[in-house]
This record gives structure tokens, C-alpha cells and sequence, in this order.
């Protein structure tokens, strides 16, 4: 076979012949040696069944070599078929893993199902040979060696075949640390950057930090260094030379709210003074449901924007934009397309309008929006109805370029009198919760977040949340509560052995951001994992997405920075286990053709890598598919986990018949009810919106604990509007009334020898909640911990009691009285109102109501009748004076 005709193919696989004589040793009998015609002598070794070793013929044999690129031993593998390749060629299918251009050598690793992995080094090797590519190469042997004769690279073969082109795992990578880059290239290209910066703004003193490289553009940050405070984005093209500048609004001052021009006006002192309490949100998106996260935020004379999300289906994906007015400003918190997916959408409409995000969002933001750009492609073409163009690749390259960063947990003043803040949220990495104040007023939006840590993102600090008079809160696990996210992982790690151990594929369907990368680690640092030779493949978007992790790790927390000093956190074919990236289609029959872990999005089987391995796998009864976190209610996700064995599905259009297993792991990236509670109490707002959630989510947390009776709920629809200062129309004057005058109150006590005055404020005395609990003019008090606690006390209550203390037999201490009826079926007086001091036939005393109460050193407790004298003077407390001193 000649090397023009081999057949060009993803499967690894190596194959060579040799000419030579098979004989036994001189030196040793029991070994034997292949000489070649041109005098070379290699130790042979029979692999398999090869029923005749000796003779002189052709072999088919795999070479096993040593680092230099020498033939230590042939494998001798069979005879030569008739038409196999030609004698002393060699032909291989694997990945590159090192390239010397010093000693002109490549080493290729080789995966062969079922049979030891093998690393051949071949000599000659072409200058487009890269590490970590995928190679097909024809070798001649020349001695004890292999020399070059023709070099083809598969994975860009497969890229450039494919209509909507893959992400492939040797794509440019971005980098951030400028020593990674070439230092003279750098030195050429960087003056450019000057000259632009100081032909387009007056100020000529620039500071510059290389940001981001992504061949052929190069981007800087620039600070100036005379006090203008100016910040500016500069990027060029390194092969045209072309360069382009923004410059960051320079940061605004406080100013007074009646020196703001409101609609190009300057509004009056008594405009400015109602501007400092208006607070008004409306909902744009996420409200009742989960997708397009958008919300229009009024607060002094501004209209702020936050977040601008896409939902993932139906034909109305974009938030309802046609209800903002003069937008001032956009913020966004993190870079999950159902809060950033119509960010170009806006920008395209509002061109004018400033963005910001953190830097790690922005940064995540360009995997993300072009990935969804990528997305909508392969949708219309397909003739999706649904899926209309969104936005276009230059909607996209003016948003990101124009996408302003500032620090997380830093003050800053976008427009005059406003502060805005972003507080680490510990969602994903980037994500942060938005803080904003104007006048006397405040609000917080929590975007997603999580008060959990996990493995690539810090969680939450309750410490790090203000007081804000509204929050807005998202509630996707409102009526649940997580399990140990260590378990979970721990559980995950044990099932994924167990199924690889016995000689099957897992398939784990993850989000593209965050979650795929906490299994990847997870598996990295699992010694359980570490006792099998299984391979894990990342597939689909989130390559990508771990790609950048890996060159921008300072955005992760402090214990995988310490990992990667020693060696890669994440795509590693060195390291136990191998971490492989799957960088074309047609490399995917090779994850699931021997014992594998494969990771791939999208999480939910909607679409993405997952979907094709997720076809084949599901047919397989040593097979697993390993949900590892939210599903939505209609996505095949979901449908999966409900199915038992033997279930006959569809998914993407194929019938399929459910054989693998099916197991759900809970690894969310959000808080639990209880985290959100524990957010809502610190935040300690007058209103509460909850959205982001299903309905029975947030009904569900509304109704969590006493948020009731704290703060007015609000759970709005698209279009609704929440104004600071009214109560939600539900709610009771009693409910309103409860949560407007506080949950605390000051009183004054005034000790006489024979009691006590409590002086409650006039305020307090009008309080609903008061005037019922001195409706009778008789209360219980109890002294406690925390203060004296006060019930309001009826006459027949007091009756009840005074019963009790006499220790006689009658119905007060009777098991069938329950303070005012009876409930005794034999009794005379069954369910009749009766005398406490009364006594029937059917008496059974209740032993426990007349058993005494234990007296702790710290809770003083008595049943004490006191009488209110009037609103004015206070109440009489008939206390002793040893009950004082306590």
C-alpha cells in the first residue's frame, strides 16, 4: 500500500512491517532476534498468538522506543498479509505529546483499545507539528529508526469539514501573563498600542496591562499616569496593525440630587429631595419562571439596568426591553447566557448606555456569547422556528470590547451620587451581587449565587452583604435543601468507579461553566480514582470554558492555584488520570470504545456533545449517565431520571430503549432555601421580590420560617412594579402593619417596691399587634433570656390558670379539657364550654398539668396577671422585688 492511498481516520492506531530473519540469540537461546537486510538486529518479542515466529518473512509488528527515537524491541504482532503496507513502513493515528525541535524528534502517544497505550518518537517531524495535536503519520525506517514521510493533522481536517466549526481543544489559547509570550513580538506590537492611545485621547502618559491574547488580536488595559483618573481598552491585530481604543466615562463624583439633569434638565430642590427616595423595580425577565433575567431598577432620577439573559427556548427569548425608557446604565452579574445572552441585543439598542461586569465575567463572556452566537447558526440552518437570529458577530465584538470591568467588593460611582458595589457571589467564577445606593435609598440583587464553597468558586460571606432596603433574590432552590456537597462528590466518585471498574462508559452531562470543571477536579484529587487506568474526556463547550480556566487561574480560589504549581489542574495527559480533550466529532467514537469517563455539555441533554455519546450510551447496560445538578421540569435531563429500565424513549429524534443506568448527583452552583434565608435575614430588607424559580419554588420560600412576618413578599410577574414604601395589595393591614412598624421596640422599666412600669412609646400603643394583645386589658408575661415576653390573657384563661395553682381535681387539670371545651365522650359536658373549677364522673387527671416546673438559673418563669391602667401611663407589672433583681 503506498503512502497517497492510507485512509485518513480518528481512531488511534499504529501499524507496521518488517523484512528481516527471526532466530534465536547467539548469546541467549531463550530470546529471540529479527534481522533486517540491511543488518540490523532487534530483540523480538511475540505478542498474542503467533503460531510461527521463526523464518524469514514479513512481520507486522509494533515498535516499543526509547526517548531518543532509537527501536529498542519489535512486538512481533503477526505474519504479513497480503495487503498490508509495504515493508519498513510505519503508520500511526495519536496525539502529539512532545515536540524537540533541538533533537528534530516527536513523541506521539497512541491509545489502543484494550491493549497498553505506546509512545513511538519519530524523527523529522514538519514545523506545524504542535504539542497535543491530533496526527496521522507514514515513517520509513532508516536503521534503528523512524523518519517523517508524511504528516496529517486530523483535528483541523475535522474543524474545517464541519458547517457550524467545533471549538477544538488546539485552538489559540488565550493568555494572561505576558511571560508566556513571545518578549520580541510583544516589543513590536505594544508601540502600536501607545501610538493609538495617544492619537485618540489628549492624555499621553499610559501605564498598560496585557489583558488578553487571542491570535491575531492583542488587548491592553491602560491607566493614564497624570490625574485624570482615565481608564481605556486597546486592542490591535497584529498582522494588519490596525488598532482601535475605548475609553472607560470617567468615574462621576457625588453631587447633590438637585445639580442632576434629569432628561436634560436640572431638576428643582424639592425634584432633587423626591428623587432621594424613589426606589421602583420591574421585572424584565425570570419573573415566575427561570430564563431571561433582566430588571429595570429606578432609583433617584437614574433607570439602571441589571443583567440581560436569554431563555433557552420558545420563540420569545429575549427579555421585555420594550418596557425600558432612557436606560443610564447596565450591570450584570455573571456570564451565564440566562443573564448575559441579549447583552448585545441591548448594546445594539442602546449603543450609548454603559456596561459592567467584573473581570472575570468579561472574560468568561466571550466563550459564552460566542458560543451562543455559534449556537444560533446550527439552530437556523437546521430551520428552527423557534430560534430566530438573535444577534450578529458584530453585535457581539462591539459588546465585548466596549464591556467595562471593575473590582469586586470596591465602591464605585458610575453616574453622579450613585455607588455601586459588586460582592462576591460564589456562583460561578466572576459572578457578583449588585449593591446600589442613591439618596436614601437602597437595593440589592443577588443575580445566582451560592453561600456554599466549591471547588472553583468561594462561596457567599453573609459578612460581605449590606442592608438594602429592597433585595431581590433569586429562589431557584427555594423549597429545598441541599445535601453535603462533600457526600454528594464523594457518592459521585464511588459510582463512576464502580461502573468503569466493570468495564462500562460514564457519560456526565455538565454545565459548560463551573460544574464541569469541579468533576475534573474532583476526579484529579479522588484517590479512589487514582487506583483504576480510566480516561477522562472533556467534550463539547466545555473545552473551551476549561481552557480559559486553566490560563486565567488567578480568578480561582487560592487551593487550585496551589494545585497548578505543580502541575495541571485540568487538561493533562500526564497525569493519573488522563485528562483528554475531545477536539472534533469524529474523535468521539474513540471516548467510548473502551472504559471511560466522559464530561460534556450541556447539562440538561439539550443540545451539545452530550446528546450524541448520550444516544449511544443509553443502549448499554454496563453504561451509566450521571446527572450532576439542576434540570429543567421539560428537558430530557429530567425525563431521564424518572425512567425505569427497559423505557422506551426518543431523544433527538432517535428511539431508543433505556438500558444504562440513571442516577442524579446534586452539585448545584445555588444556595438552598436555607442560604437564601440566611441572605434575606442579613440583608434584613423592607421588601422582598423573589424570582428566578419556579412557582412552587418561590411560593414554597415565601412561605419559609417567618419572612412572612418580616418583610412584605413580592413574587411579580413580567411587567409588574414593586415601589418602595407600598405594601403588596394581599397583604392585611395587620401583615402591612407588622412589618412597617418593626419586629423591636424600646421600653423603659420603672421599679416601685410593690411592681414595675413598663413605658411603651405612643407609636408602639397604636400598633395593631398591640391593641390586640391588650385587647382585655390582661397579659401573661414570662420572663426569658432574651427579655420579658408578653401573651395577652382572657378572664377564662386566668380562670384556667388560677384552677391549676389550687391542686384540686377539676376540669383545668382533666385530659379531656382543652382550655374551653370538653372533649370527653362519657362527660355530661362533652363539648359543652365549661366551669375550670368543675368536675364530672368521666375525670381523669393529666398528670403532666400538675407536675411543677423545673426552675432554671436562667429562665425565671411566672404566670402573672397584670392590669393595663391606661396608653398613657404604662403598664402595672405585680412583680416581686427578688423577680426584679433577677
Amino acid at each position: 500500500m503506498s503512502t497517497n492511498t492510507i485512509a485518513v481516520s480518528l481512531e488511534h492506531y499504529c501499524e507496521m512491517t518488517v523484512s528481516g530473519i527471526i532466530a534465536p540469540d547467539d548469546r541467549d537461546p531463550n530470546k529471540l532476534v529479527l534481522t533486517t537486510p540491511d543488518g540490523y538486529h532487534f530483540r523480538a518479542a511475540p505478542l498474542g498468538d503467533v503460531s510461527t515466529i521463526e523464518g524469514d518473512k514479513q512481520w507486522r509488528v509494533i515498535p516499543i522506543m526509547q526517548t531518543d527515537g532509537n527501536i529498542s524491541r519489535l512486538q512481533i504482532v503477526a505474519q504479513q498479509s497480503q495487503n498490508a503496507l509495504e515493508a519498513d513502513k510505519f503508520v500511526c493515528v495519536g496525539r502529539t505529546c512532545q515536540v524537540s525541535r533541538k533533537h528534530n524528534i516527536v513523541s506521539v502517544k497512541i491509545d489502543r483499545h484494550g491493549e497498553q497505550t505506546i509512545r513511538p518518537t519519530l524523527l523529522n517531524p514538519p514545523e506545524a507539528i504542535k504539542s497535543g495535536q491530533l496526527w496521522q503519520l507514514v515513517a520509513q525506517r532508516v536503521g534503528n529508526t523512524l523518519e517523517i514521510l508524511k504528516a496529517t493533522q486530523l483535528d483541523r481536517i475535522a474543524s474545517e469539514e464541519s458547517t457550524v466549526k467545533s471549538l477544538s481543544s488546539v485552538a489559540p489559547k488565550t493568555v494572561y501573563n505576558a511571560r508566556n509570550l513571545d518578549n520580541d513580538r510583544q516589543q513590536q506590537i505594544t508601540p502600536i498600542a501607545l501610538s493609538a492611545l495617544n492619537l485618540e485621547l489628549t492624555e499621553r502618559d499610559w501605564e498598560l496591562s496585557l489583558t488578553r491574547v487571542k491570535e491575531p488580536i492583542w488587548e491592553w488595559e491602560a491607566q493614564s499616569l497624570v490625574p485624570t483618573e482615565l481608564r481605556a481598552r486597546v486592542q490591535v491585530h497584529a498582522r494588519t496593525k490596525v488598532a482601535r481604543v475605548y475609553a472607560y466615562p470617567r468615574q462621576s463624583k457625588f453631587a447633590p440630587a438637585n445639580s442632576i439633569p434629569v432628561d436634560g434638565e436640572k431638576v428643582t430642590t424639592d425634584e432633587g429631595d423626591k428623587y432621594l427616595d424613589r426606589l421602583i423595580v420591574t421585572p424584565l425577565g425570570a419573573a415566575r419562571g427561570i430564563g431571561a433575567s433582566c430588571f429595570r431598577v429606578q432609583i433617584g432620577p437614574y433607570e439602571i439596568v441589571m443583567d440581560a439573559g436569554t431563555r433557552p427556548k420558545g420563540s420569545d427569548p429575549l427579555p421585555a426591553f420594550e418596557l425600558l425608557e432612557r436606560p443610564n446604565l447596565i450591570l450584570i452579574t455573571h456570564a451565564h447566557l440566562d443573564h448575559i445572552g441579549a447583552l448585545p441585543i441591548f448594546h445594539r439598542d442602546f449603543p450609548d448606555v454603559p456596561m459592567i461586569c467584573t473581570h472575570g465575567t468579561r472574560e468568561i463572556a466571550h466563550v459564552m456569547l460566542t458560543d451562543g452566537l455559534k449556537v444560533q447558526a446550527a439552530q437556523q440552518k437546521q430551520g428552527n422556528e423557534d430560534f430566530g437570529q438573535v444577534f450578529s458577530a458584530d453585535d457581539l465584538d462591539r459588546t465585548l470590547f466596549t464591556l467595562q470591568t471593575q473590582p469586586v467588593g470596591v465602591d464605585f460611582s458610575p453616574l453622579p451620587g450613585l455607588t455601586v458595589r459588586f460582592i462576591h457571589a460564589g456562583h460561578i467564577v466572576g459572578a457578583a451581587c449588585i449593591y446600589l445606593q442613591y439618596g436614601n435609598r437602597s437595593i440589592l440583587y443577588t443575580g445566582d449565587y451560592n453561600t456554599t464553597s466549591s471547588r472553583t468558586a468561594e462561596g457567599l460571606k453573609l459578612a460581605d452583604l449590606p442592608e438594602a432596603d429592597i433585595l431581590i433574590t433569586e429562589s431557584t432552590y427555594g423549597a429545598d435543601t441541599h445535601p453535603s456537597r462533600r457526600s454528594q462528590e464523594s457518592d459521585l466518585i464511588k459510582a463512576i468507579v464502580e461502573v468503569v471498574g466493570a468495564g462500562g462508559n460514564v457519560l456526565i452531562p455538565a454545565f459548560a461553566l463551573g460544574r464541569a470543571q469541579e468533576i475534573i477536579l474532583a476526579i484529579r484529587t479522588s484517590p479512589l480514582f487514582h487506583s483504576i487506568n480510566v480516561p477522562v474526556y472533556v467534550d463539547g463547550l466545555v473545552r473551551e470554558v476549561t481552557d480559559l480556566f486553566q490560563t486565567q487561574l488567578d480568578l480561582l480560589p487560592a487551593s487550585v492555584q496551589n494545585f497548578a504549581k505543580t502541575q495541571s489542574p485540568f487538561f493533562s495527559e500526564k497525569s493519573s488520570p488522563r485528562i483528554i480533550s475531545i477536539g472534533s466529532p469524529r474523535e468521539r467514537p474513540l471516548a467510548i470504545a473502551h472504559p471511560s469517563v466522559i464530561i460534556a455539555s450541556s447539562g440538561m441533554l439539550t443540545g451539545g456533545a452530550s446528546i450524541g455519546y448520550a444516544k449511544t450510551l443509553l443502549d448499554r447496560k454496563n453504561a451509566a449517565i450521571f446527572i450532576s445538578g439542576y434540570t429543567d421540569e421539560e428537558s430530557p435531563g429530567r425525563l431521564l431520571q424518572s425512567l425505569e429500565p427497559g423505557t422506551e424513549i426518543e431523544l433527538d429524534g432517535t428511539p431508543l430503549t433505556v438500558r444504562a443506568k440513571i442516577q442524579r448527583f446534586n452539585l448545584s452552583a445555588h444556595a438552598d432555601r436555607v442560604g437564601i434565608t440566611q441572605v434575606i435575614h442579613r440583608v434584613n430588607p423592607q421588601h422582598l421580590i423573589l424570582i428566578h424559580g419556579s412557582k412552587s419554588a418561590l411560593h414554597e420560600l415565601s412561605r419559609a420560617g417567618d419572612l412572612r412576618d418580616k418583610y412584605w413578599i413580592h413574587i411579580p410577574e413580567v411587567g409588574d412594579t414593586i415601589t418602595f414604601g407600598q405594601a403588596p395589595e394581599h397583604l392585611s393591614k395587620a401583615q402591612v402593619a407588622r412589618v412597617d412598624a418593626g419586629q423591636e421596640f424600646d421600653i423603659e422599666i420603672e421599679a416601685e417596691f410593690d411592681g414595675a412600669w413598663l413605658r411603651i412609646a405612643d407609636s408602639v400603643l397604636e400598633d395593631p399587634r398591640w391593641q390586640h394583645l391588650a385587647a382585655t386589658g390582661l397579659l401573661s408575661a414570662k420572663w426569658t433570656k432574651g427579655g420579658l415576653m408578653l401573651k395577652p390573657a382572657s378572664h377564662k384563661s386566668f380562670a384556667v390558670d388560677s384552677a391549676i395553682l389550687s391542686g384540686m381535681d377539676c376540669c383545668a387539670v382533666c385530659e379531656f379539657f382543652d382550655g374551653y371545651l370538653c372533649r370527653g365522650e362519657d362527660s355530661p359536658l362533652y363539648k359543652r364550654d365549661v366551669d375550670p373549677t368543675a368536675k364530672c364522673p368521666a375525670f381523669v387527671r393529666q398528670v403532666m398539668a400538675v407536675e411543677s416546673h423545673p426552675v432554671d438559673e436562667e429562665l425565671a418563669e411566672a404566670s402573672i396577671l397584670f392590669q393595663r391602667r391606661s396608653a398613657n401611663e404604662g403598664i402595672d407589672l405585680d412583680l416581686e422585688e427578688d423577680e426584679l433583681n433577677d
